[in-house]
């Protein structure tokens, strides 16, 4: 249901219950202390000073209106109104504009409950019923009460007003945690894709690039050394097994229902095999991967200068990605004759990794700036971990840097 519905029905139901009652005891006050004459003009004000209180929240500067020329109405019919219980309908009305009325209409209504206030006191004071008893009662109490009176609801309106305002912006910023936060969950899992995208593009492209050599080479060694293209087709086997391993665990986090989750055990992949999550390469692999590397028949030479410091394991993912995808790119197209030379410098504030070929550049078509999709998961991964990477053509060669601070913090 709409607010304003629901608010336009707990009023007019507050209006029936609480002031019906109110209202009935004035009317029968108004009917026995005065002529029918004098008495019907001031019930029909107070009936419809009641019936304004109906929508004092969904249209709170026409209900006050309303009730304004109610209290004229009844004070124009005698000014014995202000001893009826519905005079409390004003200073409700009054309550009313201070809560839910716009900030403009803050000062003339004040303004209009003030001189309301005075004219009703002096109309009391002023009244033919009143003299005839003998009562003169001085005009500035009577006054005075009816302005403190007005002063007062005014004050709880405004305070009222103010809670409102509070709890508004509670909800509101309670609204806003929880788009950000479904904001964030969607940003952490386009990243978590991303970087299973990169994760899958160097685990393929790398063990697919060793494969094909491998398979290339051992076509010749078939026909001319046999025994020897048993130790192909072993180096074949064991790198395929390796991307099969690595790419099952990539797949096991996307089957994951939970980020983090391990898959228990039974928990089953293609051809039955049990899903598992091992840990991300790093710095204590890298021999590895160049044995794999020089087994498809690439000639590299690893040199290390400085003394190795510690770095984040995502440090540690980016330089071995990086080396693996350089290594990848200089087997596709370097050339048959090329070599890479890798080159590890632990300098004071950072470590400085170069991956270098020599040999020819064959068929590559990587501009200077690095625009492949390889170079690029490079470069993003590099950046990632507070880092930066260059690329680009070195003479007969190509050449690749990426430079990682240890204080990331104090680089940024």
């Amino acid at each position: 249901m709409p607010r304003w519905r629901q608010a336009t029905r707990t009023d007019l139901l507050l209006a029936i219950t609480a002031g019906a009652p109110v209202a009935a005891l004035s009317l029968y006050m108004a009917f026995v202390s005065m002529p029918v004459g004098r008495a019907a003009p001031l019930g029909l004000g107070v009936l419809i000073a009641h019936a304004a209180l109906a929508a004092r929240r969904t249209a709170p500067l026409a209900s006050y209106g309303v009730v304004c020329v109610a209290f004229a109405l009844q004070a124009a019919a005698s000014g014995l109104f202000l001893i009826l219980p519905s005079a409390l309908v004003f200073p409700v009305a009054v309550y009313s504009l201070g809560v839910h009325a716009a900030r403009r209409a803050a000062a003339p209504g004040l303004a209009v409950a003030a001189v309301a206030a005075v004219l009703a006191g002096l109309r009391f004071v002023a009244d033919p019923s009143v003299t005839a008893a003998g009562l003169r009662p001085n005009p500035i109490p009577v006054c005075g009460l009816l302005l403190a009176t007005v002063v007062a609801a005014w004050s709880f309106g405004l305070y009222r007003r103010t809670q409102l305002a509070y709890l508004a912006l509670l909800e509101e910023r309670t609204r806003q945690a929880a788009t950000e936060q479904e904001e964030r969950a969607r940003r952490a899992v386009l990243d978590e894709r991303t970087r299973i995208a990169r994760d899958m593009h160097d685990v393929i492209a790398h063990s697919l690039s060793v494969i094909l050599s491998q398979a290339k080479g051992g076509q010749f060694l078939v026909r001319t050394e046999p025994e020897r293209a048993a130790e192909v087709l072993t180096t074949i086997e064991n790198v395929g097994r390796l991307a099969l391993t690595d790419t099952r665990g990539l797949l096991g986090i996307l089957r994951s229902p939970e980020p983090g989750r391990v898959p228990a055990q039974g928990d089953s992949g293609e051809n039955g095999a049990r899903e598992t999550r091992e840990p991300q390469p790093g710095l204590r692999d890298l021999p590895q991967l160049l044995d794999r590397v020089r087994a498809a028949g690439l000639t590299i030479s690893h040199h290390e200068e400085g003394s190795a410091r510690r770095v984040s394991p995502g440090a540690e993912l980016a330089v071995f990605r990086t080396v693996q995808e350089s290594l990848t790119n200089t087997a596709k197209h370097a050339g048959p004759v090329a070599r890479a030379e890798v080159r590890f410098n632990w300098t004071r504030d950072s470590l400085v990794v170069t991956v270098r070929d020599r040999g020819g550049r064959g068929g590559r078509s990587v501009d200077s700036q690095g625009t492949g999709l390889g170079l690029v998961g490079m470069r993003e991964r590099i950046t990632a971990v507070g880092g930066s990477l260059s690329a680009g053509l070195d003479g007969d060669g190509f050449l690749v840097t990426a430079r990682l601070p240890y204080d990331v913090e104090k680089a940024a």
